[in-house]
């Protein structure tokens, strides 16, 4: 068994078992390698079936992360290899692991403190008690890597209000627990401190009413004692402009109106900057995505995503842009494509056509 994923079981007064999972990789900001994906959803499938256990609560170890994403460099590696089937086999397993959090039977806290982005947003979206804390920064990151945001995404980000969700795949714009909370990535605010304290407060619940109901009652006393804390959410402050921005009709459009951007505003300069520094492709594949998903149920978008990532990872920017950012450390991508108007509706339509009869993830 890893050492990067523990799980440990807590008992309640009223005879119970609370399941904890706690990644536990700080090096590399807990972000998920294809051993710990594996193992959590062996753990928690187990947990799903065991009438002892009434609540699960997922965490990250240390004070910087729940989780910062996957292991990219390991997909990059499998990827200069052409081991598609090593590529195909982390996506699925990881989108498996996603989707039983959706569909668990049982409460789930996830305790997202620190950085939460990318695969940590795959872990968290599913849960029913999506704690925030003081110490909470979000994003999707995935333009920066040459991919998209998948986890999940095609079917989060449709559901942000006023093209908020566009705006935050198309420049990959850091989220403080406000935004968070507003774009409902997180539905809990709760102060870092009070982590130990909300453990305690599960162990002494009365486990004999319904589970939802008593995960409530100690969730929200927390979130209760924080109310206050909370910072200005910069999403909401600039909703019509996003709104606005994400608003034209076309790609081009969009990306024409976040470089005419003129902003005194350092959170909006540096999301402006990202967006126009991206890889040209995973941006059209990201749009691409959004609109073909805009009413897919959430297993349809898994489904959708898997495709797309084994093609984006095998044959777009992706190890190029996972080269730039963290192997080599140069920022200095060479991407395929310079500008949108170079990718033809042929190379874009070829990243969405599967490569099986039946679908890996037909059974979910």
């Amino acid at each position: 068994m890893s050492e990067k994923v523990e799980f440990q079981e807590l008992d309640t007064v009223s005879g119970h078992r609370i399941g904890v999972v706690t990644l536990n990789a700080p090096k590399s900001l807990n972000a998920l390698d294809q051993e710990m994906i594996n193992e959590l959803h062996r753990q928690l499938l187990s947990w799903h079936n065991d009438e002892g256990i009434v609540c699960v609560f997922l965490q990250g170890t240390g004070d910087r992360a729940f989780c910062a994403g996957g292991d990219v460099r390991a997909a990059r590696e499998s990827a200069l290899i052409n081991n598609k089937a090593s590529v195909q086999a982390f996506f699925e397993q990881e989108y498996r692991l996603d989707h039983l959090i959706h569909v668990y039977k049982k409460p789930v806290i996830c305790w997202g403190h620190g950085f939460v982005m990318g695969g940590g947003v795959g872990l968290m979206a599913g849960a029913d008690f999506r704690v925030v804390t003081d110490t909470t920064v979000m994003a999707m990151p995935e333009i920066t890597v040459g991919l998209y945001p998948d986890v999940g995404g095609s079917w989060l980000l449709g559901r942000m209000p006023a093209k908020t969700g566009l705006f935050v795949a198309l420049t990959a714009c850091q989220l403080n627990p406000a935004d968070a909370m507003y774009l409902g990535l997180g539905n809990r605010f709760v102060d870092h401190a009070f982590r130990h304290n909300v453990l305690a407060s599960l162990q002494q619940a009365d486990w004999q009413q319904d589970a939802y109901q008593a995960t409530y009652n100690v969730v929200q006393e927390y979130a209760d004692q924080s109310a206050g804390w909370l910072p200005y959410s910069k999403i909401r402050e600039h909703r019509d402009l996003i709104k606005k921005m994400m608003g034209k009709p076309s790609l081009p459009g969009i990306m024409a109106a976040l470089e005419a951007l003129e902003t005194s505003d350092e959170w909006l300069s540096k999301a402006r900057k990202t967006a126009l520094n991206g890889s040209p492709l995973s941006i059209t594949l990201t749009y691409e995505q959004l609109q073909r998903t805009r009413h897919f149920s959430l297993k349809e978008a898994f489904q959708s995503e898997l495709t797309l990532s084994v093609n984006t990872v095998l044959q777009g920017d992706f190890c190029e842009g996972v080269r730039a950012l963290l192997v080599d450390k140069d920022r200095q991508p060479n991407w395929e494509y310079a500008t949108l108007a170079d990718i033809s509706r042929e190379t874009v339509d070829a990243f969405f056509v599967p490569d099986w009869e039946t679908h890996p993830l037909a059974d979910l």
